[in-house]
């Protein structure tokens, strides 16, 4: 069986309602579109079109549903009652004797008259001459789609468009300003016109400014010497027009709308120079201070040096920080003394020095140079110390042994040991500068004992010239 049709009290009502959440629908949605467009011009690019729609249809769901939410039934009569309280009560008993009928026919026939008498009165209303549901709906769409795109595609394509002339553009106030990377830690310069030859340090920015858009088709680009041009685009950007550019390689900048060409030259980052004179030391002990002199320069700025060694039998790599710089050093001069004894390295080791200077570049950098390679073993400052000791001792038992025959006045050929002594003794006093440890009385004894093999070799002379 078909449904029993509405009063018309309830239709009246069913239709106020909806005529509400629709008046509330298009005003939040018009409100937002109006919103969304100011959110558009102040971008500085213009954005997808794929983005227009999902925000567009995301303001209209949005719209709808608050308009839902916020005009339900009871709201509804309640601005109802604020409008017209005789005609909201009335409407509101009507609605309550048809949720709650009665059996009497006396109280049927009541509410036939009542409901008589408020159909006349629905007859005088205004509030249900609305657009129907789905024409407003149709509306509030369109006319959001229509406000979304005007406002956030085709107005600032068509200011884009709405350039100057050739011969305007010359006229166009403008200004230059250039962005040096961060680690030369220079200040930005501005030039009112450019000149016909520019270089700049590798990482600079340069930013065009104008006044007032160009006309679409613009040619001005850069086109460096080896590559593909790079046009240069132009975005509003607080009521000028910006376009900017890193150049990457030496090139040229051809600016249409002044008829100019610039050329430009892209100044790189030089790695770090250095000169290092590694210790000429004979032996180098693990007790040794190696004095390490070295220069380091930059063309801008020099941020660490530092001093790295390898253990040959392990392949590990230490390293000590000789200095690091906080300022702008471009230069920098030291005898640094390296302390064997607080590093790792122990007797026997074979080990790989160098240095390291690292630049401040944080463009493409940092560049590091290393130095050439210093290669040395590793001794035991004990050992050798025991062996100069063992020297001493073996120079003075020969020393002895020629004294001995000289006590007994006999004529012996000891040239060969003579001379073997003299070898001894001057080994032995280049040795004994490489021994810390050896203290400055054995020291002077080397004194000593090279007297005594004189004394002996003119005792010697004696014996052998026979008396006149």
């Amino acid at each position: 069986m078909p449904a029993a049709e509405a009063p018309p009290s309830q239709r009246w009502f069913d239709q106020y309602c909806r005529n509400l959440r629709l008046q509330f629908a298009g005003r939040s949605c018009a409100g937002a579109a109006c919103l969304l467009l100011a959110f558009l011009l102040l971008q500085s690019t213009p954005l997808p079109v794929l983005n227009f729609l999902l925000g567009s249809f995301a303001i209209l769901i949005v719209c709808l549903v608050g308009s839902w939410l916020l005009h339900r039934p009871g709201d509804c009569l309640q601005k109802l009652y604020r409008q017209d309280p005789a005609f909201a009560e009335a409407l509101h008993s009507s609605l309550q004797f048809r949720e709650n009928p009665s059996a009497s026919r006396t109280t049927n026939i009541f509410i036939e008259r009542f409901e008589q008498q408020l159909l006349e009165r629905l007859e005088g209303e205004e509030t249900h001459r609305l657009l129907p549901p789905w024409r407003t709906l149709a509306g509030v769409a369109v006319s959001l789609q229509v406000v979304v795109w005007i406002g956030g595609w085709w107005l600032p394509q068509y200011l884009v468009n709405q350039g100057p002339t050739t011969a305007e553009a010359l006229q166009i106030p403008h200004s230059y300003r250039i962005l040096y990377p961060a680690y030369l830690k220079r200040d930005s310069e501005v030039f009112s016109t450019l000149p016909n030859e520019l270089q700049i340090p590798a990482g600079s920015r340069l930013e065009i400014f104008l006044e007032q858009g160009l006309q679409d088709g613009d040619q001005s680009a850069y086109q460096p010497i080896q590559g593909e041009p790079q046009p240069l685009r132009w975005v509003p950007q607080q009521q000028r027009w910006r376009s900017a550019l890193t150049p990457l390689k030496t090139g040229t900048l051809f600016l249409e709308w002044r008829q100019q060409s610039v050329a430009v030259e892209v100044i790189p980052d030089l790695s770090p120079m250095v000169m290092v004179l590694w210790p000429p030391d004979k032996y180098i002990f693990d007790m040794s201070q190696l004095q390490v002199e070295l220069e380091a320069k930059d063309d801008y700025g020099l941020r660490q040096i530092l001093l790295k060694y390898r253990n040959e039998a392990t392949g590990t790599i230490e390293r000590e920080i000789i200095q690091a710089f906080e300022g702008d050093f471009k230069s920098y001069v030291e005898s640094y003394p390296w302390e064997l004894s607080a590093t790792p390295l122990r007797a026997g080791d074979n080990v790989t020095a160098w240095i390291e200077i690292i630049d401040s570049d944080t463009f493409r950098g940092p560049n590091m140079t290393r130095s050439e390679e210093f290669r040395f073993e590793v001794r035991s400052q004990r050992e050798f110390h025991e062996y100069i000791l063992s020297l001493f001792r073996k120079v003075d038992r020969e020393l002895r042994g020629l004294l001995s025959v000289l006590d007994r006045q006999l004529i012996v050929e000891t040239t060969d040991q003579e001379n073997l002594i003299e070898e001894m003794l001057h080994f032995l006093q280049e040795e004994a500068n490489y021994d810390r440890l050896l203290s400055d009385g054995l020291r002077g004894f080397i004194g000593e004992l090279r007297f005594q093999l004189r004394f002996y070799q003119r005792k010697r002379e004696e014996v052998a010239i026979p008396p006149s």
